[in-house]
């Protein structure tokens, strides 16, 4: 008699069972269909399972198991499910879910209530308060400084993107061009829904927490975190550094872009920058193309944000490894770009002209920043 054949989502989650572990303890995780998961779980644990459920990771470690439908697996606290199998020790779990609980919950309803939703143009609210939308003026200058990072990442089987969102804005998809699985990682299911439309098929979602990354050790081939340890509660930004570099292989690539807490040098750049514009536009040499006022829709709600001094991160690289630096990403922030220049596109080309030929000097005084790990080989 043939056996059952095993269901499409079930294979392709078997790719993604050979890199991932319990995110508390770092044990290896079984993986089960649906069948298997229900004989495991614990009594009354049935009428949690998440609708569309098709199989799941299992730590016999703490008695979890994490759920997965067709494309999407969550690690979270909140989704997973008891079992009856193994031993836990219940004081380590309690510690891992009460660790900046409040903090992250607030910024993953940021997210899911405002971020990534979109307004009557179809465009995402965090695009709108945070980018410029097309490739015009500071959404040209932001494309070219986010394409600015694909030589360090050279290809391999795996490429992490830690706290992916929903891909906004799309040059971000460049990203896993020379690898052959991309998994991104969010605690907003809002922003991997969004993201999955964008994946290949081989690519992954997995809700998770960036403090305790659900994989083993040297496991990507490359890593990008974009403006995400900014929003980690700050006692746990260091943790969040480590984990990334942890699941980093070595020769592989972490690249951060981080926002910087900004310097005295950086209000003294803009304000020379500020009186070269004016004398420019005095002389008519010079006639900013002024941007649209940005259209949210509603209010803005507060977002949780803990920028770090540019000391901070060279002290926490150093620590890590002897293979980084810390270039600059963007000079400007959007509101000093449009203040300044507008919709202009040539003030965004010069911008990152100067970034490139001078990126370690120019990070001294830059508000935006890529810091680039890498580990030995």
């Amino acid at each position: 008699m043939n056996a059952p054949m095993e269901s499409p989502a079930l294979t392709r989650f078997r790719i993604l069972h050979d890199i991932v572990c319990c995110p508390i303890t770092k044990t290896p995780l079984r993986i089960v269909d649906l069948n298997g998961l229900g004989s495991d779980l614990a009594p009354g644990e049935h009428r949690r399972l998440p609708a569309g459920t098709v199989g799941a990771f299992i730590s016999d470690a703490v008695n979890r198991a994490y759920p997965f439908s067709a494309r999407i697996v969550s690690f979270l606290d909140r989704d997973a499910l008891h079992t009856r199998t193994g031993s836990s020790d219940p004081g380590l779990t309690a510690r891992a879910q009460n660790a900046g609980g409040e903090v992250k919950q607030s910024v993953q309803e940021w997210y899911d209530l405002f971020g990534w939703k979109k307004n009557e143009q179809g465009v995402y609210y965090d695009t709108v308060v945070f980018s410029q939308i097309g490739p015009v003026g500071h959404g040209l200058y932001e494309l070219m400084s986010h394409l600015s990072i694909l030589d360090r990442l050279r290809g391999g089987q795996f490429v992490l993107d830690a706290a992916s969102g929903a891909i906004s804005p799309p040059e971000k998809l460049a990203y896993s061009w020379f690898y052959k699985s991309r998994v991104c990682v969010d605690m907003s299911v809002t922003a991997l829904l969004e993201a999955d439309a964008k994946l290949r098929d081989w690519d992954f979602c997995c809700l998770a927490d960036v403090c305790k990354l659900p994989f083993r050790d040297e496991t990507f081939d490359g890593a990008v975190s974009g403006y995400t340890v900014q929003h980690v509660p700050e006692s746990q930004q260091a943790a969040a550094v480590k984990e990334l570099y942890r699941v980093l292989r070595p020769a592989g690539h972490l690249c951060i872009l981080t926002e910087v807490a900004h310097s005295e040098l950086h209000e003294l750049f803009f304000l020379l920058l500020r009186a070269f514009a004016k004398m420019l536009k005095v002389l008519g040499l010079f006639r900013p193309v002024q941007p649209p006022p940005p259209q949210t829709g509603n209010e803005r709600p507060p977002l949780y944000c803990v920028l770090r001094p540019l000391s901070w991160w060279r002290n926490m690289a150093a620590e890590l490894t002897d293979t980084f630096s810390i270039e600059s990403l963007r000079i400007l922030t959007k509101h000093e770009f449009e203040w300044l220049f507008g919709s202009s596109d040539k003030p965004a080309k010069c911008l990152r002209l100067l970034e490139s030929f001078l990126p370690g000097l120019v990070s001294r005084f830059s508000p935006f920043c890529v810091i680039d790990l890498g580990k030995p080989a």
